[in-house]
């Protein structure tokens, strides 16, 4: 009755977020609370979730400081020379910027934590995606599949537990895995270059006008901000703007939109919004026209330094106010600084590969140092932590929600029944192969389970009944690891919140997308182990 129960819980769950119907907050919180008493223990829910916000607090607390202390260093203009270089080698092509958005996942993820990834892919990587008007599901998918490949590593965590459940060596499961890992990476930048490929044939090729982004008097590559004094961005019909005015020119340039300017210097975007005096200059965006393939894509699509008054920001609330953060201008700006504030990130994500401390704890000491150095003053550091309240609320709120259903499925026994029943429906005679089949299980079990869960409660039973065939535990555990994949965008993993967050994408969609993608790329793992002889 409980197994049933359980699988019911899930799948009522996935059914209300893919559909829309609830909220991730809602339901995570109700539907689990709705079946705690159908199974007859709502006397013990409020046990269950206390226990479940106890194991997930210090998640919580590092996600909250985390995204503190990723967002300063947003402000104060860390990462504005990794958007500068992929906006450089993307050269606004499509397919670059999706295989970029997989290769630098890919790269951060060695820091083995899921939500720093998401924070640095999403921050260098959204406004590239909001002003070519891109898919942000894309982006999305494919840093989290990214990351579930390169999950696997000793210090990310899987390799770890599988590790202390079955009393290995951590180097023994994954070193002869790298292999089966690097085909998995592999065929998540084919993937990413296929749905660049798809990106591509729905935008059409735009090029980038280099002259302006090498312009070597100020640098104004990044996304949506002030320029110098020198010309801007030219008008869709080809031409420079000079002084501005008219429909087309005007001061400082805003996305392809609705107003038209008023007077200044430089040149604003096509029919651009635009508004006040100042001067402008930034990196021009252009359609190819040899490249068309959708009649409804835009004949132009320009970045121009930003001369609009706030009421022009205010009016123009929507993709605008998303690329604030990166206005190369921006007071928030700390260049004197920027040596130590990329020596305390390096320092930080060393510390917490070598595991000093634990990584709610060196996030909080970060975040408090690096709001201290950058904004000695009390007003500053309020400012800075009002701004990201917002992520630091959703996020902090949607693991203590999750902590309700874990909760509820560990606390009533839900998880061991469901465990039970998957391990005692294989076959004997799959026995021999009880690699492979744990290979298999792992994909909808670290999907509907926690890590924790997984490893500590499935593997074991799935090792010993692997040995009863002469099945090594090593190969069990190795052929545990595929899931990882898919297991990155589980609706228990609290990172996956951040990066449908700061992405603004709602966590149904990302599901919809990316499950088939990870799912596939879950198989290749586990069919490349198989190949190599490591599973």
């Amino acid at each position: 009755m409980l197994t049933i129960l359980g699988f019911a819980m899930i799948a009522t769950f996935l059914v209300l977020i893919m559909t829309k119907k609830m909220s991730p907050i809602a339901a995570l919180v109700l539907i689990p609370a709705l079946f705690c008493v159908a199974v007859g223990q709502g006397a013990q829910l409020g046990d269950y979730v206390i226990d479940g916000v106890g194991n997930l607090a210090p998640t919580a607390a590092m996600l909250m400081f985390a995204i503190v202390y990723f967002g300063v260093m947003i402000d104060v203009g860390l990462f504005d020379p990794i958007v500068r270089a992929i906006l450089r080698f993307c050269k606004a092509d499509p397919m670059r910027i999706v295989v970029g958005t997989a290769v630098l996942a890919a790269i951060v993820s060695l820091d083995g934590d899921g939500s720093t990834t998401f924070m640095i892919t999403v921050s260098a990587m959204y406004p590239l995606y909001k002003r070519l008007k891109m898919s942000l599901v894309v982006m999305t998918g494919v840093a989290a599949t990214a990351n579930g490949v390169m999950n696997t590593l000793p210090w990310g965590g899987p390799t770890a537990r599988a590790a202390t459940a079955l009393k290995l060596d951590a180097s023994e499961i994954f070193v002869p895995m790298i292999p089966a890992l690097a085909v998995g990476l592999l065929a998540v930048f084919l993937l990413a270059y296929v749905l660049g490929l798809r990106e591509r044939k729905r935008l059409g090729v735009l090029t980038l006008d280099e002259a302006l982004v090498r312009e070597p008097e100020r640098e104004t590559v990044t996304v949506g901000g002030s320029g110098g004094s020198s010309g801007g961005a030219a008008a869709a019909d080809g031409t420079r703007g000079g002084t501005g005015g008219g429909t087309r020119g005007g001061s400082g340039g805003g996305a392809a939109g609705g107003r038209t300017g008023g007077a200044g210097t430089g040149g604003g975007a096509a029919g651009g919004r635009t508004g006040g005096a100042g001067t402008g200059g930034g990196v021009r965006l252009r359609k190819n026209p040899a490249a068309l393939s959708s009649p409804a894509a835009p004949t132009s699509l320009e970045f121009a330094s930003s001369g609009t008054t706030d009421a022009d920001r205010t009016e123009g609330a929507g993709d605008e106010e998303e690329f604030k953060g990166l206005d190369p201008n921006r007071p928030t700006l700390r260049p004197k600084l920027y040596w130590f504030n990329a020596g305390l990130t390096v320092a930080l994500l060393t510390a917490m590969i070598m595991e000093l401390m634990p990584i709610p704890v060196l996030f909080l000491l970060g975040a408090a140092l690096a709001l201290t150095v950058n904004f000695p003053h009390m007003p500053d550091q309020r400012a800075r932590i009002a701004a990201h309240a917002d992520n630091v609320l959703n996020v902090s709120g949607m693991v203590f929600a999750a902590a309700v259903f874990t909760g509820v499925l560990t606390g009533t026994g839900m998880v061991e029944h469901m465990a039970d029943w998957v391990v005692g429906a294989v076959p004997d005679a799959m026995g021999p192969h009880m690699a492979v089949v744990t290979g298999l299980l792992s994909l909808p079990l670290t999907y509907f389970m926690s890590n924790d869960g997984f490893y500590f409660g499935v593997v074991p039973v799935l090792a010993e009944a692997g040995a009863a065939h002469g099945v090594s535990p090593l190969e069990i555990a190795r052929a545990s690891l595929a899931g990882q994949a898919l297991h990155m965008s589980s609706p228990l993993v609290p990172a996956v919140y951040v990066l449908v967050g700061m992405a603004k994408v709602e966590f149904g969609d990302h599901t919809r997308f990316t499950v088939k993608w990870a799912v596939l790329t879950s198989l290749v793992v586990l069919g490349a182990g198989i190949l190599f002889g490591t599973i």
